[in-house]
């Protein structure tokens, strides 16, 4: 309110100035030297410009206003927005990527850069569930997720695709490295001392099954081709890697 009270009153001074100039020049050109005119000239602006004046800065403070409470709800709803969406493409129990997610990751990634797939199985799932509780199980999976996460590199992302199993894209398509992560992941899901609350500990493990060199061809045909080699990792055993490589997919 003081700002357009200041506004007003700067106005009323500059138009009773520019009232009074203008009938200055107007008497002098017309010979004319009437006190009332320049009465005329300082009432009318003194009377008119504060009324007009403080209507039209009033409507505009409101309008800044609302144009700035506008901006900042536009703000909350993107930051909200952002927040729904990130919430949308994570799996609620290990906050990794859901299926839906990891397969649009994967999508988008493999058009930049020529990648690898792992599929990864929680070993004998049913058993600690039915040994331990649901409870347990989850607790089991979310530490699974953890240490895979742990595992990868930055450029590398993981999700959870359904029940006790996860899926890694690795960014590189060096058969060396893809076994070498492999094996880490493998070797650290074993070094997990997870405990129940009653102390009881839960061996945990995993099977892998991989893919070198995700390019051309449809992302279900490198699952199913990954999916198999986890099978093949199962039957010899669980607790193992077994990854297809480049030269396998072009034969």
């Amino acid at each position: 309110m003081n700002r357009i009270l200041l506004k007003c009153a700067m106005v009323m001074v500059i138009s009773v100035a520019c009232s009074l100039l203008i009938t200055g020049i107007m008497m002098s050109a017309n010979d004319m030297h009437d006190p009332r005119g320049y009465l005329i000239a300082t009432v009318c602006p003194l009377v008119i410009s504060p009324a007009i004046s403080f209507l039209v800065f009033r409507q505009s403070e409101k309008l800044r206003l609302t144009l700035e409470t506008l901006n900042r709800v536009m703000q909350e709803l993107e930051i909200t927005n952002a927040k729904l969406f990130e919430k949308s493409s994570r799996d609620s129990m290990t906050g990794l990527l859901n299926r839906e997610a990891f397969f649009n990751y994967m999508e988008g990634a493999r058009q930049h850069q020529m990648g690898s797939l792992l599929i990864i199985d929680a070993d004998h799932f049913k058993k600690i569930n039915d040994m331990h509780g649901h409870y347990n199980g989850d607790g089991a999976l979310m530490a699974i997720g953890q240490c895979i996460n742990n595992c990868i590199r930055p450029d590398d992302s993981i999700g959870r695709i359904g029940g006790e199993e996860f899926a890694v894209y690795l960014a590189t398509d060096d058969e060396s490295q893809v076994k070498s992560i492999a094996e880490t992941i493998r070797m650290e899901v074993n070094r997990i001392e997870y405990r129940t609350p009653e102390n009881e500990r839960v061996p945990l493990s995993v099977s892998i099954g991989g893919v070198v060199g995700v390019s051309k061809g449809t992302i279900a045909d490198y699952f199913q081709i990954a999916d198999r080699r986890l099978y093949e990792a199962k039957r010899n055993g669980r607790n193992c890697v077994c990854i297809q490589s480049k030269m396998q997919n072009a034969a």
